[in-house]
């Protein structure tokens, strides 16, 4: 259709993965991602295997050597032997075109890193319903589509990118290059906003709350120069609260099941 297509390989510079499963080792219930010298590995433990993958950039590590990570990092005996995806990061510049809508894939394509192409797919279906179109295919109707889906799609490109840039890891090329490239200016403009006063601003279609992007900022180091000046009209006592909190949460943590125990008397398979 001749839509064109937004590359952004320069802000997101993986472009390959290699997934293979393994053998069952530690059940937890989380899935793990574990950086690398020119990317990052995922583990996603199910019942029956385990899932593991290396996320990486073709233009700092190769096929051989990325291969030869993902397997020396596994948990367990390999099930098969790994198998190499190639990718692109970036969107068409316009979704809806006459008669014809991409979506999921076929719209674009962005890391895995926090595993938003089923919510795209979703999302997409969400926004054709809501601007169903007559015989005409008004063209008022195909931009709100496409600027909708547009929007929504670089907000989860700068989530992903706010995970590359704010490293301060300089071991490696690729992570040297991801703490100095620059960035959209909505990203520059969120991550300027949150050094200064430690806010974070709200987007339009933004999936990621305050609580995704608080998790990154601080688990990045970046920490605010200053606090919120309405921290200054709050009554607020310093840590106790806080404290009492994390006593709360770890006492219920320990009163828990384990995530094994959990499953085998409620979800386990046959």
């Amino acid at each position: 259709m001749k839509t064109g297509f937004e590359d952004w390989s320069h802000w997101l510079p993986c472009n390959r993965a290699l997934a293979v499963p393994c053998e069952n080792a530690d059940l937890t219930p989380y899935t793990r991602s574990t950086a690398h010298a020119a990317g990052w590995q995922w583990r996603i433990p199910l019942q029956h295997r385990t899932g593991n993958g290396h996320v990486f950039s073709s233009n700092f590590m190769g096929d051989d050597e990325a291969t030869a990570i993902l397997l020396r990092n596994l948990d367990g005996k390999a099930l098969a032997d790994p198998r190499p995806i190639r990718f692109t990061a970036g969107c068409r510049k316009s979704h809806w075109k006459k008669n014809v809508i991409a979506i999921g894939l076929s719209s674009g394509f962005l890391e895995p890193l926090e595993s938003t192409s089923i919510h795209l797919i979703q999302a997409g279906i969400s926004k054709l319903l809501a601007y169903f179109p007559d015989k005409d295919f008004d063209p008022l109707v195909t931009q709100e589509f496409n600027r909708v889906a547009l929007s929504e799609v670089e907000r989860i490109r700068d989530f992903i990118i706010l995970h590359y840039h704010l490293t301060s890891r300089d071991d490696s090329e690729m992570w040297r290059y991801c703490a100095n490239m620059s960035v959209p200016d909505t990203l520059q403009h969120k991550i300027d906003h949150f050094r200064r006063y430690g806010r974070i601003l709200p987007s339009e279609l933004d999936i990621f709350g305050p609580n995704s992007w608080l998790a990154v900022h601080i688990g990045q180091m970046n920490w605010p120069e200053r606090n919120d000046p309405l921290l200054d009209y709050r009554n607020f006592s310093g840590t106790g609260y806080l404290d009492q909190l994390r006593r709360t949460l770890e006492s219920t943590a320990r009163s828990m099941p384990t995530h094994q125990a959990y499953i085998d008397a409620h979800c386990k398979t046959a």
